[in-house]
């Protein structure tokens, strides 16, 4: 015979994105779709800290204020937008 008891599990569940630069909470399915994590680990004598374990969330807009002018399409030409 098998017997089983109940037991109640507790887990992490997503509940919202919060932009690590402007603080706008996400939660629209669409919008979500262009949120970015950036995630790295700092080298030796990196300026981020020699092993430190780096990370970022950021809004789509917040991201491009950061990079416009530096980013590249694939493909294309430098892409100078303003």
């Amino acid at each position: 015979m098998i017997i089983y008891k109940k037991e109640i599990v507790e887990q992490e569940v997503f509940d919202k994105f919060v932009c690590d630069r402007c603080k706008k909470e996400i939660t629209d399915d669409f919008e979500l779709q262009e949120t970015y994590s950036i995630g790295f680990w700092g080298g030796y004598t990196s300026v981020f800290g020699d092993s430190d374990e780096i990370e970022c969330d950021l809004c789509q807009q917040c991201l491009m204020d950061l990079i416009r002018g530096f980013y590249r399409v694939k493909g294309q030409e430098i892409v100078s937008k303003s």
